[in-house]
Order: C-alpha cells, then structure tokens, then sequence
C-alpha cells in the first residue's frame, strides 16, 4: 500500500470516528444500531421416501442378525459363555439411536 493510499484510508477512518461527536439525533442512531427482536425462519424438511426405506431396510437387517445371532448361541451354548443379550443389545441400542435421530430433526 502506498503512502496516498494509507492516508486515504486514515482519513475516511478519522472522518468515520469524528462524525460520532458531531450527530445531533444520538437516540435515533441508537435505537437504530441494535436489534429488537430475531425471529428464524426455520423451513421444515420434508421426510424423504428414500431414508425410510433404508431405516426400514436397517431394522429388517438388525432383526435378522439379532435372530442369527440367538440361533447360533443356542446352538453352540456348549462353547460360547457368553448371552445373545451381550451383542444384540447395542445393536438395537444403536439401531433406535438412528432411528430417534431421524424421526427427531426438523
């Protein structure tokens, strides 16, 4: 930046500041420079056919691996000492997470 343009841009500054001083309708200007009120349009999103489906199509994969998962523990209960419960539970835990998210959004 050269030197006229620094003092050009100092001045318009100055000339900024000192024109604060010299207002005569102070109340108007400061009624003016805040915000009453803020009222957000918040547009609702419609629900989309396509992630239904998926979430229907998620749930119907959850429940079949929770089904699979049971046969094979009743199955082998001899050798796995562990409940079904152990991993099916996050499973569906985390599958109604999804679900409440979607269902929950604007």
């Amino acid at each position: 930046m050269g030197k006229s343009a620094a003092r050009r841009h100092s001045t318009a500054v100055f000339a900024n500041f000192f024109s604060l001083f010299t207002r005569s309708s102070a109340a108007e200007d400061y009624r003016r420079a805040f915000v009453a009120e803020v009222r957000p349009v918040v547009p609702r999103v419609r629900r989309s056919r396509r992630s239904e489906r998926v979430l229907v199509v998620g749930w119907a994969l959850v429940a079949l691996k929770c089904w699979g998962v049971w046969q094979l523990v009743q199955v082998y209960h001899d050798r796995i000492p562990f409940d079904a419960w152990w991993i099916n539970a996050p499973t569906l835990a985390a599958a109604a997470l999804v679900t409440w998210v979607y269902l929950r959004r604007p």
